[in-house]
């Protein structure tokens, strides 16, 4: 089938997601592949990393090296953790597009005004999305201060916050410091130092125009509540500046495996260098949470855990070149390996299809959020209160599905109860959107099924929880909440 024939039933799009992989060429990754530079290692020894560094072969044929930074007794700190966690990641099997956990597109496949049914579609049934690119790895592309500046403003001289890997090693509480652009770019060259710089903030940065509307916070959750709920209170600036940042590493940084905070869904292009992204899915037992959260957890403790992981987890590597661009639904734990030095720019976002999965990420995260993520934000509540408030007046055109809207519905009646371990009490305080939310949140839930003998978890807590559960019938929907509506 031709992209220009594709028809996609926007009252059905699980379709979708057929339609993705069918029009996906298997070849299309291989030939991306095929061009780029297979050898990692080129140019690196001696002089971003020890010329003792060793080298690994990763399953789709890429040599990289293996990190090396020495302590003061001479012993490689990267020996004990990364490095078994990296050559588990190597023996990972490709991503490709006839992949049972992600969708692959290219972006010349498909036209833009069915990318977003394609991508919500894959995304609500916890499938990552991959949009191919042009780009082209190149051990000629370097980056520098000049390009980052010239292209994102980024100046030289910004303060940032970086995580060193050798004091990572030694106190895997106390990762970061204080430092400017420029001295991490100098360290850059410097062998016995491996480094990342994690959420730059880049307001000016968000979604490419051709997936914007994606962000189903944003367009609607914010963008159409202010008439019904003009905002008076102290609105934490997370609720947008989340949409846009920027990451940079040197080569040689292992992000451990992890799942992003608040339940958001996450979205990563590369620009400059390669990353080889690895997604994990849990082999079975998707309807049990606990099973869930200690899965995650067990992740997190690659090195304790090992034989664990291996009996109980699917994995795969999906390698993004400059131009490629990843999209992860809520709760995917993933761990991240950079091989070279690279430049990244990604956000977080929320969308209405995905709410069982933002409800099941923030569910974990209440107990063991801090050892489940790799940051702290603040901002959940008050966009999910404005989402629900967007739905009474909500285009017919977005599709919604029981589980995600049972799930958005818990996250609002009781979002104090969501607060992640260490989160901050200001996280979860009750503005000018608390009293109208509740009460649409209590309407829909009854007309789900909601009763006091069966309450949203009896609902929630049962079956897949990967499931959106079916598609709602909006007209009676909008019937339910005719009473929100009026001007």
């Amino acid at each position: 089938m031709s992209a220009t024939s594709l028809i996609i039933d926007d009252r059905d799009p699980s379709q979708a997601i057929e339609l993705a992989i069918s029009i996906a060429p298997t070849n299309s990754v291989a030939s991306m592949t095929a061009a780029s530079a297979k050898d990692l290692t080129v140019g690196l020894w001696g002089k971003e990393v020890k010329k003792s560094s060793p080298k690994i072969t990763w399953r789709d044929g890429h040599t990289t090296i293996l990190p090396a930074v020495y302590d003061d007794y001479n012993i490689n700190v990267c020996a004990a953790v990364d490095i078994p966690i990296i050559k588990y990641l190597a023996e990972c099997p490709v991503s490709t597009p006839d992949s049972k956990f992600a969708t692959h597109i290219s972006n010349q496949d498909i036209p833009t005004f069915e990318l977003h049914d394609i991508i919500g579609s894959s995304l609500s049934q916890n499938r990552p999305v991959t949009l191919r690119g042009t780009g082209l790895y190149s051990n000629d592309k370097k980056l520098t201060l000049e390009y980052l500046d010239l292209h994102y403003a980024i100046s030289p001289n910004r303060a940032v916050w970086i995580h060193d890997v050798r004091a990572r090693a030694l106190d895997h509480t106390n990762v970061t410091k204080a430092g400017l652009l420029n001295t991490f770019f100098e360290s850059m060259d410097d062998p016995n130092s491996i480094q990342c710089v994690l959420d730059i903030p880049l307001a000016q940065v968000a979604l490419p125009d051709s997936l914007r509307n994606l962000d189903h916070g944003i367009a609607h959750g914010w963008s159409e509540t202010v008439y019904d709920v003009p905002i008076s209170s102290k609105v934490h600036p997370e609720n947008f500046t989340v949409k846009g940042w920027a990451l940079v590493h040197h080569a040689g940084f292992l992000t451990y495996p992890h799942h992003d905070a608040e339940g958001t869904l996450t979205w990563v292009k590369m620009d400059v260098g390669i990353k080889f992204w690895v997604i994990f899915r849990p082999k079975d037992r998707h309807d049990d949470r606990k099973h869930l959260q200690d899965f995650a957890i067990r992740l997190g403790n690659f090195t304790e855990n090992e034989s664990w992981i291996r009996a109980n987890c699917d994995a795969e590597v999906i390698t993004l070149l400059p131009g490629d661009m990843l999209i992860m639904p809520p709760w995917q734990v993933h761990a991240v390996y950079t091989p070279v030095a690279s430049f990244a720019t990604g956000g977080h976002f929320y969308h209405y299809a995905c709410m069982h999965l933002t409800e099941l990420s923030r569910y974990c995260d209440v107990t063991v959020g801090d050892c489940l993520t790799n940051q702290n934000l603040y901002h959940a509540l008050e966009t999910l209160r404005r989402m629900i408030i967007a739905i009474p007046r909500l285009s017919p055109r977005i599709t919604m599905f029981r589980r995600s809207l049972l799930a958005l519905c818990i996250m609002v009646t009781q979002g104090k109860a969501y607060r992640a371990k260490k989160g901050h009490k200001s996280a979860v305080v009750d503005t000018e959107t608390a009293p109208i939310s509740l009460a649409i949140a209590q309407a829909i839930s009854g007309h789900l099924g909601v009763t006091t003998r069966r309450p949203i978890p009896v609902l929630l807590y049962k079956g897949d929880q990967f499931d959106r559960g079916e598609l709602i019938t909006r007209k009676e929907l909008d019937q339910v909440l005719s009473a929100f509506t009026s001007l």
